[in-house]
């Protein structure tokens, strides 16, 4: 049961941050499993039966949902072996980076949730430019209610032309290649409340319209 984060968690991610060395992780292993592993595995069990009500087809084992900690550092200029924050996602088994998926991650200095994708899909954006100029209304009532009070970054094709008889809300979201929803707390005190877990659900069923409108879609194959 999750019963929070706790200021072991905030110190271990600056501890790592300043000492990030296999010689300072293996002596504190303990410290890592008990403060910041198990709270996270803990948390992603209690997110999953919200997460499975939105989309049973999303991948929910807590072992597969939260994140490793060991960097993969084969191309990186930086050799840091470990991150110094951690996350747990919820993405359907197939192409996660290019389907919707919902998200929470934590550092020493911040708590962070949302919904998105970040990689292209091109036959998904072109269903959803169909949709747009045959239903934009349903579009328009999903992002409506799902991003009221989150930061909405939306990353678009810069050269394609717009249909002019779309609304100015929506005209950004045409040429879309990725896009998420954020929201973040970064006192101590939300990022260490026991009641995260309620919150967090409530955050993932409110972004649900968008999440399902994009799952919804039927991929559109040039």
């Amino acid at each position: 049961m999750f019963t929070g984060f706790t200021r072991e968690t905030l110190e271990f991610f600056m501890a790592i941050r300043f000492n990030n060395n296999r010689e300072f992780f293996n002596e504190n292993h303990d410290w890592y499993l008990r403060a910041v592993r198990k709270p996270l595995l803990d948390l992603a069990a209690e997110l999953s039966e919200a997460v499975g009500q939105i989309d049973p087809e999303l991948e929910r084992r807590p072992e597969r949902a939260v994140s490793r900690i060991n960097r993969d550092i084969r191309f990186s200029r930086d050799k840091s072996p470990y991150r110094d924050w951690m996350w747990i996602g919820f993405h359907r088994r197939e192409n996660k980076g290019g389907t919707p998926g919902y998200f929470v991650d934590i550092s020493d200095d911040h708590l962070g949730w949302g919904m998105g994708f970040w990689e292209d899909n091109r036959p998904l954006m072109r269903a959803h430019r169909l949709m747009l100029e045959k239903a934009p209304q349903e579009f328009c009532e999903a992002l409506k209610s799902s991003a009221g009070g989150l930061e909405v970054s939306v990353r678009a094709y810069k050269r394609m032309a717009v249909p002019e008889q779309l609304s100015d809300e929506i005209k950004s979201w045409y040429p879309l290649r990725s896009f998420y929803l954020y929201g973040e707390r970064k006192d101590e005190a939300g990022m260490l409340d026991s009641k995260l877990a309620g919150f967090l659900q409530g955050e993932f069923k409110r972004m649900a319209p968008l999440y399902q409108y994009f799952a919804g879609l039927t991929p559109v194959e040039e």
